[in-house]
């Protein structure tokens, strides 16, 4: 997979207090195949640590769960777009 198949659709949060800085839609051609959306990605950010991604989520009645889960070499290319387009939309505010 190549990392020009992922389009990230971002869109920085209203709530500059939160450790939450915006959400993504990611989008994974699959050529011929199809696509995967991953719709609810988030962006944290927590004084001082490393950007984070999380992926979508929902609440249960304890603790959040997993919606969608990337393992290996195409979660490291969804989080590196996503990365990218956080910085790219971050300069520009």
């Amino acid at each position: 997979m190549k990392f020009d198949s992922v389009t990230v659709e971002l869109r920085m949060s209203a709530k500059t207090e939160s450790n939450v800085k915006a959400f993504a839609d990611v989008t994974i051609s699959l050529g011929d195949d199809g696509i995967v959306a991953l719709l609810g990605c988030s962006v944290l950010e927590i004084d001082g640590r490393p950007q984070r991604i999380l992926m979508p989520a929902r609440k249960g009645k304890q603790t959040w769960f997993d919606i969608v889960e990337l393992t290996g070499k195409i979660r490291s290319i969804v989080e590196a777009a996503v990365l990218a387009e956080y910085a790219k939309q971050k300069t520009k505010a």
